[in-house]
């Protein structure tokens, strides 16, 4: 089914109604900036607020055993007094503490000259349906705390909230999972907390997490 989902995104052309505008920002949480992403293989360009703490940014891809449907193009931004580990190849092993990160990530080989159709309700719905499916039926994960589809900027997200705590671990996770269209495929906008800390950090960390995707615009780089 995983497979036959990735096969469905990358083959996505959307054919959807319009909508009402982008949804307003609050405040801002906390001292942040607007960052400015050049997507690789001229796909566009990403604008988003962040943490000024999220001063170390890097790039990479992704690779997967099962070919290039699986492949993804990642673009990070965290705090450099964190462990910075891009995941790569095909077996790695996962960081077990003190992650905080926000990832962007798409297909590496969507085409750039395909139309970006922004009017995507239609399939991000559908979208939502299958991934919220998948996490619940993932051990790892199960339990969402909270999930909606949102305009943000000139098209609907898919956001997913998940919040964990491993009592035997004595460990927190916390991830906002989102996700809209770019071309005809996807485009992932990941917030992720794991942290033994109960901080201030670590209980407002979704609510502003939330803050800051809804501050995502994308656009043409031409």
């Amino acid at each position: 089914m995983k497979n036959f989902f990735i096969c469905f995104v990358l083959l996505f052309a959307a054919c959807n109604e319009t909508s009402e505008n982008s949804t307003t920002t609050p405040a801002v949480p906390e001292d942040s900036k607007t960052n400015v992403v050049t997507l690789a293989g001229g796909l566009g360009i990403v604008s988003i607020s962040l943490p000024l703490r999220y001063d170390t940014t890097f790039t990479w891809i992704h690779y997967s055993d099962c070919g290039k449907l699986c492949e993804k193009r990642k673009y990070r931004f965290q705090p450099k007094i964190l462990p910075v580990y891009p995941e790569t190849g095909y077996h790695y092993k996962p960081l077990n503490d003190s992650i905080e990160q926000f990832t962007i990530f798409h297909n590496p080989y969507i085409a750039a000259d395909d139309s970006d159709q922004t009017d995507n309700q239609s399939f991000i719905t559908l979208f939502h349906d299958h991934k919220k499916f998948e996490i619940t039926h993932d051990p790892a994960l199960r339990n969402i705390k909270w999930d909606t589809i949102e305009k943000i900027g000139d098209r609907y997200f898919s956001i997913i909230v998940i919040d964990l705590y491993d009592t035997a671990k004595a460990q927190y996770s916390k991830k906002l999972l989102s996700t809209t269209t770019l071309k005809r495929g996807t485009i992932d906008f990941n917030f992720d907390l794991l942290t033994r800390r109960k901080d201030s950090l670590t209980e407002k960390f979704i609510d502003k997490a939330k803050y800051y995707v809804r501050t995502i615009r994308i656009g043409s780089n031409k």
